[in-house]
């Protein structure tokens, strides 16, 4: 195994890598989202009716009214995540992580998924594909819990070179009941929840990261890819998972245990009363800077983070790439934060640590107004 972890180094010049420099730029890409929404109206009905807009802070899923009810929507996709699929010959996993990146966004505003829609566009139709898709797709909603009502499937030569697949989700949530992060305050705790890997994010830096390490995707690992808190979804017959199998591990999705653990909360039959769970941040392009969307009055500090699995390190190792970036970038580890009142903080991570195991409490709120902070000092955010 080092003696394959020394090849697999034949590319590597040394020059730190970053996602700006493999192609995606997150500041640029913020302003331009900051952009397009200026220049939108947010809706043509008024207050009071159905489809009215309903404003909710965090941004992490689009509300509108719906009678006694609020309806949530969250849209993306897989992204560059699919070309390592395509590559590989594997799409068995895809459908979890465009279903995935859709319904925890829901997740973060309070909402109970409900129904998923998928978009596919194709320079070119293929049966064969599609099939894998779709069993994909139908695995990823039953686990998921909603509906696959329907989709579009676009043969697009000429504008699509290769597979796109993204999709819309539909949650509700009982009116007046959306967990917005306004009633956060100093002292609150914070419960990280862990991720399976690199879910669907940052996907154009590791795939310059694995073009300079020189290894091959359908080889082993040139790492241990065992971790704690998460299984390698299998598709070669190796004793030894390969690295396509380790990056392309799908998303997980947090339906169980969280919208359970806010059902119960809203019943009065749970661990604690629903006022006692005052934010949820899905830990995805942006990294810990996805805190910040839950409060601009208050801060985050990470006092003691799940482990990162070691896929993580390896990439930091061979592109040099810096922990500000990699936290930047990525989930480091902890796909899902949920925040809580101090008081209830000890049982709600034992509830959720017996259905998700590795769930711990990693941080606190602070005052320390529009600031993420960290363990290791480098990792300092002041903007999403």
């Amino acid at each position: 195994m080092m003696m394959k972890f020394l090849l697999c180094f034949r590319g590597y010049v040394g020059e730190p890598l970053d996602y700006a420099s493999s192609g995606v730029d997150i500041e640029l890409e913020g302003r331009a989202i900051a952009s397009l929404i200026e220049s939108l109206d947010t809706s043509s009905r008024p207050p009071g009716v159905f489809g009215a807009p309903v404003p909710l802070p965090g941004g992490f899923g689009g509300v509108i009214e719906f009678g006694e009810s609020c309806l949530a929507l969250a849209t993306d996709g897989v992204g560059s995540k699919l070309q390592i699929a395509m590559e590989v010959g594997h799409l068995g996993g895809v459908g979890m992580d465009c279903v995935a990146m859709n319904v925890n966004d829901l997740i973060c505003v309070g909402a109970e998924p409900l129904a998923f829609v998928d978009y596919i566009a194709v320079p070119r139709a293929d049966p064969q594909v599609h099939s894998k898709l779709g069993a994909s797709l139908s695995r990823a909603c039953n686990i998921a819990r909603v509906t696959l009502a329907g989709g579009e499937t676009a043969t697009l030569p000429g504008i699509v070179k290769e597979l796109d697949l993204s999709g819309t989700a539909l949650g509700w949530f009982p009116r007046d009941s959306g967990i917005t992060g306004q009633g956060l305050e100093e002292g609150d705790i914070l419960i990280g929840l862990p991720s399976s890997g690199f879910h669907s994010n940052g996907f154009t830096l590791i795939r310059a990261v694995v073009e300079r390490s020189g290894c091959s995707l359908l080889e082993p690992c040139p790492f241990d890819p065992q971790h704690l808190w998460r299984d390698i979804e299998r598709f070669s017959d190796g004793d030894l998972p390969t690295l396509s199998e380790v990056i392309l591990n799908p998303t997980r999705i947090y339906v169980d245990p969280v919208v359970d653990l806010i059902i119960e909360s809203r019943t009065g039959e749970g661990v604690c009363s629903a006022e006692e769970i005052k934010g949820i941040a899905h830990i995805t392009g942006g990294g810990l800077s996805n805190l910040l969307r839950l409060s601009q009055s208050l801060g985050w500090h990470i006092s003691d983070p799940l482990p990162p699995p070691p896929e993580y390190r390896w990439i930091s190792e061979v592109g040099s790439v810096s922990s500000r970036e990699m936290h930047r970038t990525f989930n480091m580890g902890m796909g899902m934060l949920v925040a809580v009142s101090s008081d209830s903080a000890d049982s709600i991570r034992e509830w959720l640590a017996n259905k998700l195991p590795g769930t711990k409490i990693v941080g606190e709120v602070t005052n320390q107004k529009g600031l993420v902070t960290h363990t290791d000092p480098n990792v300092i955010f002041t903007e999403y």
